[in-house]
């Protein structure tokens, strides 16, 4: 018997800490696993979200200490503060009174987002199901000299020239 059907299941959970690491490897084929975004992410994430809702940003708009202050706060909920700020009536304001850090924070704040403990789980989890624990401690492993547990290459060295 040839069966060709194929079953995609995507699975979604909001406390991945919670489950076993060893069910979720056996339950799933491949996984592809989305993280909280990181700092360099979350700035992308406001420009593109704040010039997409028609937001005008000036050279010297902050967005380095909103990608700061938003560490924990998922794509949607950043989508969503820039949804709220940026009004049909402040897009058209614009040019009389350009957009300012201070219009975000609050905006920002009534939002979901994740606490510290509970990001360092979604961290912890990140690291568990990636692999990149792993990949850490060997690419930190300390040698019993104390020195790097990095291997040396061998070979050679080209001599300088005088």
């Amino acid at each position: 018997m040839n069966d060709k059907r194929r079953i995609t299941i995507i699975a979604c959970t909001s406390e991945p800490e919670n489950g076993s690491m060893k069910d979720f490897k056996k339950m799933f084929d491949k996984a592809v696993y989305f993280p909280f975004p990181d700092y360099t992410t979350r700035r992308l994430m406001w420009k593109t979200f704040i010039e997409r809702t028609e937001g005008v940003l000036r050279q010297d708009f902050p967005l380095s200490t909103l990608a700061l202050i938003s560490a924990g706060y998922s794509a949607g909920s950043i989508l969503e503060t820039c949804q709220k700020v940026l009004t049909k009536y402040r897009v058209n304001n614009q040019k009389n009174r350009p957009l300012a850090l201070n219009e975000f924070i609050g905006p920002l704040s009534l939002r979901s987002n994740t606490m510290d403990d509970e990001y360092a789980g979604y961290v912890d989890f990140t690291d568990k199901v990636t692999g990149d624990d792993k990949k850490r401690k060997k690419l930190f492993a300390k040698d019993d000299d104390g020195k790097d547990g990095k291997k040396k290459k061998k070979g050679k060295k080209k001599k300088k020239k005088p």
